[in-house]
C-alpha cells in the first residue's frame, strides 16, 4: 500500500487543526490517517477518470450526431448541376443630373420653414440652399450609433 505522508503543524507545543481532524477520524472510523489519505487521493483520482471518461463520451456522442445530420447535405452536394446557367446582365440604370438651382425643392424648404415657424410672429429669409454630402450611414443609423456609443 501506498503511504502518503502526513503534515503535522505544531505551534507551541499543540498539533494543528489538521492533525487533529485526522486523528479524530482514525478513532471513528477505526483506520489509521494515512490509510484516509490513501482513500482520499483514490476517490480523487476516480473523481477525475469518471470526469474525462463522460467528456470522451460525449464528444464522441457529438461526432455520432454530426455525422448523421450531415449525410442528407452530402446526397444534396452531389446532386448539384456542373455548370451554373449564366446570368443575364443587369440593365443599365439612367442617372438623371439635377439641376442645382431647382425651384420646386426650394419652394418646398420655404414652405417648410413657413409652416413649422408660422406661430412665432417673426419673419424668416433663406439666403442659401446646400446639397448635404453624402453619409455612409442613413440617419437611422447614425441614430444608432449615437445612442450605443454615448456614455453613461
Amino acid at each position: 500500500m501506498i503511504s502518503f505522508g502526513i503534515a503535522r503543524t505544531i505551534k507551541n507545543g499543540e498539533s494543528s487543526m489538521t492533525d487533529n481532524l485526522l486523528r479524530t477520524m482514525a478513532i471513528i472510523t477505526d483506520v489509521s490517517a494515512a490509510d484516509n489519505i490513501n482513500a482520499m487521493w483514490a476517490t480523487v483520482i476516480t473523481g477525475i477518470i469518471v470526469v474525462f471518461l463522460i467528456l470522451a463520451v460525449l464528444i464522441g456522442l457529438l461526432y455520432v450526431i454530426s455525422f448523421f445530420s450531415n449525410l442528407g447535405n452530402k446526397k444534396k452536394k452531389e446532386t448539384k448541376p456542373a455548370a451554373p446557367a449564366p446570368v443575364p446582365a443587369p440593365a443599365p440604370v439612367e442617372v438623371i443630373e439635377e439641376d442645382e438651382d431647382d425651384a420646386e425643392i426650394i419652394a418646398v424648404i420655404s414652405a417648410a420653414i413657413a409652416a413649422y415657424t408660422a406661430g412665432d410672429g417673426k419673419s424668416y429669409a433663406i439666403k442659401k440652399i446646400k446639397r448635404a454630402e453624402k453619409q455612409p450611414r442613413s440617419s437611422w443609423g447614425n441614430a444608432g450609433v449615437n445612442e450605443n456609443t454615448r456614455p453613461f
